[in-house]
């Protein structure tokens, strides 16, 4: 714990509160996230965790903001690496899915709680879907396809995260690797289909 309190002291309070909740989530599961827990874990007192986050539902609005902030800016690192190249944002959803392998970045479990604990929690990431779904189709003249594409990267994330995928790491990245080759053959705006 030593090695993990110096590392929350240097963080904001209300990045240790998330970071707090976030592991919570992780390690014990959803269901054992509440106000009571993330005091202990975070170092803080109940009051302090209040101040920032007066209910469950502000604290679990505020995994589910912190979560979009952090895939949001990975996007973007990813996309400007990609500028120009064809279907740019599915590849950049495949690099994500590739960090999220490399467990450089975490999807918290704390989204399926938010979802649990109330549905409309979750108003932001559909907007944010929205935004990429419609950045998607800018990108391609095949949009079943693209969206084939998107929900299997989406659905190895989930399943990755829930600890359901049967296969292994190796076998997760050659899947990577078959969605980044259907990523290459899908005709974009710029190139149409030979068909």
């Amino acid at each position: 714990m030593g090695a993990d309190m110096t590392k929350l002291d240097k963080m904001s309070t209300k990045c240790r509160i998330i970071h707090a909740a976030m592991a919570i989530a992780h390690s014990e599961g959803a269901r054992h996230l509440t106000i009571d827990a993330v005091t202990v874990k975070s170092g803080l007192s109940k009051g302090g965790v209040l101040y920032h986050f007066p209910s469950k539902m502000a604290l679990l609005e505020g995994l589910v903001i912190h979560t979009l902030e952090a895939v949001r800016e990975q996007i973007e690192t990813h996309m400007s690496h990609l500028r120009g190249r064809p279907n740019a944002t599915l590849h950049a959803l495949s690099r994500l899915l590739g960090d999220v392998l490399d467990e450089t970045l975490t999807l918290p479990v704390a989204l399926l709680a938010a979802s649990a604990e109330n549905p409309a929690l979750l108003e932001p990431v559909r907007a944010e879907f929205r935004v990429i779904w419609n950045a998607i189709r800018s990108e391609t003249t095949n949009e079943p396809g693209a969206l084939v594409i998107w929900h299997a990267l989406e659905g190895m994330q989930f399943m990755n995260m829930m600890g359901l995928t049967p296969g292994d790491k190796a076998q997760l990245r050659q899947c990577l690797a078959e969605i980044r080759t259907m990523i290459d053959e899908l005709p974009d705006k710029e190139r149409k289909s030979d068909l």
